[in-house]
């Protein structure tokens, strides 16, 4: 996906020169997307109606469906990238009316002979478009130059912060991938365990992550956990979130800075289509396993158990107890002075992703397939 910004002064021509672009570009067989871009706040629901009064009554997301449209209102809406690449990912290009103040995005210049131009960093500025005289030695088309506009966003390379998910997935086959992005996971803690799960399950594709866990990151954490330095001091589960966004920010990522208990797994978690169990103490662990097995009978759980030190690859497993998988040595204990390290801890947690990437896969491989099959 390629994602460009139209920028000008209010009556350059942003909507028209869009308006242009967009069946040139479906001439060549892209899909288009298009997204305004707007400082003020304006109304995008009607007062009174069901949407209105799902969103006041607090609802994060309400979304309407139509025989022949679709709309999703959202309370606390993301960036324009962040939208585009999470709303439109079958789209090959997304043309952003506006949006001048957006860092990173190649930029479109309209200039309207006579108006003030709009300063855009030199690295962003794509092509210049006016019909009249223009200083500088940026790249220049007329207005009228509808099909070399379209060459040139065509030709343009993306920069590698930009890759889109297509490009990210380009190695799964697209059942596999299909099915890993219709998944829900839940992880119950954001340490060793559980950041090193969340970064391989989004690395894989999976589609939603629920994580929670009440602590802070300290300096002791990063020899095993997928923190860095400059997060020191911040919660994890906000650090995580942002860590995996740079990562793969085509997946969506819901983290819950809270202490899980016996009360709230269900309020949290009750989503997920399989469960992972990522704590330090045992007592954690226990009431999760237990928690999860009675409330969501059906949905597999996977635990960890015996990670401590290093070495014993050999002793490293996974085991099935119904709906109950535990990966790792099943007895390991650190050794004084010696304390989880990252090799064995990282090995431990990828057991676990391994096995929640095939469970998706089986699980909601069959669905997709049941679907099609009765598709008319």
């Amino acid at each position: 996906m390629k994602i460009v910004a139209v920028v000008g002064p209010s009556g350059s021509g942003k909507t028209t020169l869009l308006a242009r672009l967009v069946p040139e570009f479906r001439s060549r067989g892209l899909k288009v997307g298009v997204i305004k871009h707007t400082h003020k706040d304006v109304a995008l629901d009607t007062e009174g109606k069901d949407t209105w009064t799902f969103t006041e009554a607090g609802a994060a997301a309400v979304g309407i469906v139509t025989p022949s449209r679709a709309a999703v209102f959202l309370r606390s809406g993301p960036d324009v990238e962040t939208l585009a690449r999470r709303f439109f990912t079958d789209v090959d290009i997304v043309l952003v009316e506006g949006g001048k103040a957006m860092g990173g995005l190649k930029k479109i210049s309209l200039i309207r002979e006579g108006a003030e131009r709009i300063a855009i960093p030199p690295d962003e500025l794509l092509v210049v478009i006016s019909d009249g005289p223009v200083a500088g030695d940026a790249p220049f088309l007329r207005t009228s130059q509808t099909k070399e506009l379209a060459d040139l966003l065509i030709a343009t390379p993306l920069p590698p912060s930009a890759a889109g998910a297509e490009d990210l997935f380009s190695k799964h086959d697209a059942c596999v991938l299909a099915a890993l992005r219709k998944g829900t996971v839940g992880i119950a803690g954001a340490g060793g365990l559980g950041s090193n799960i969340a970064v391989s399950l989004a690395r894989a594709g999976v589609g939603r992550l629920i994580v929670a866990d009440r602590d802070a990151i300290e300096a002791s954490n990063l020899n095993r956990q997928q923190y860095f330095v400059s997060q020191i001091g911040r919660r994890k589960v906000a650090a995580l979130k942002e860590n995996l966004e740079a990562i793969n920010p085509y997946s969506d990522y819901v983290v819950h800075d809270v202490e899980v208990t016996a009360a709230n797994v269900v309020p949290i978690f009750g989503d997920a289509d399989i469960m992972v169990e990522a704590f330090d103490r045992a007592e954690a662990k226990r009431m999760l396993i237990e928690t999860w097995l009675s409330q969501r009978p059906g949905r597999p759980i996977v635990a960890a158990s015996g990670l401590a030190g290093y070495g014993g690859n050999r002793k490293l497993h996974s085991r099935r107890m119904g709906d109950l998988y535990v990966c790792g040595d099943e007895a390991s204990q650190c050794p004084e002075g010696v304390s989880p390290m990252a090799p064995r801890v990282a090995v431990v947690a990828n057991l676990q992703a391994n096995l929640v990437v095939a469970f998706l896969v089986k699980r909601k491989g069959r669905k997709l397939k049941l679907a099609a099959a009765n598709r008319p």
